[in-house]
């Protein structure tokens, strides 16, 4: 019988294979297009429910350091979008209402849509200018989003990395943009 820390141990193996295959078969072109419309857009918003908008609040506060307009809706400070910015939109499942209402809105309003998720069918995808397919499969929702959530962030994070050379940011502009506040 295993032991306790063993059974942890086991789960976050398995996590951390399964992030690993999403990784190999992550949609890599499609995160330098959007690293590529970031640097063109006026300004972004990035929103996502739940995990997926702690996954959203985190690409936000990374491009804000890259000094890019960039609000997340819902925030007291976010502005009104308009035609020429960005929506970045993350649901595993693509059927999370909050998150299909904002890509629904940011279109009436003129904004692209960008849609990261696992299923390229579903309504929120159907709403986008642009799929970025995360391809996780679990037969457990509770894995599958664990793994969609680490995969995207992780993923973000290599847009970041892109989009920080692409404009040439210095670690002085960075630490400049970064809290102090804390």
């Amino acid at each position: 019988m295993l032991s306790d820390k063993a059974r942890v141990q086991g789960e976050g193996q398995d996590l951390l294979a399964r992030i690993s295959a999403t990784m190999e078969k992550a949609d890599w072109g499609g995160m330098l297009e959007l690293a590529r419309r970031l640097s063109r857009v006026g300004r972004t918003f990035i929103g996502g429910a739940g995990r997926s908008g702690l996954v959203a609040r985190s690409f936000a506060m990374r491009l804000m350091q890259t000094g890019l307009e960039v609000y997340v809706p819902g925030e007291t400070i976010t502005r009104g979008a308009q035609k020429g910015d960005l929506l970045v939109a993350i649901s595993c499942t693509g059927q999370t209402g909050t998150t299909y209402y904002l890509a629904q809105r940011a279109r009436e309003l003129g904004a692209e849509v960008v849609v990261l998720t696992t299923e390229p069918d579903s309504p929120l995808a159907k709403s986008a200018d642009q799929i970025i397919l995360i391809p996780v499969t679990a037969e457990n929702i509770v894995r599958r989003a664990a793994v969609f959530e680490h995969s995207t962030g992780l993923c973000l994070d290599a847009v970041f990395n892109v989009l920080s050379k692409q404009l040439k940011l210095d670690v002085d502009d960075f630490r400049r943009r970064h809290a102090n506040l804390e």
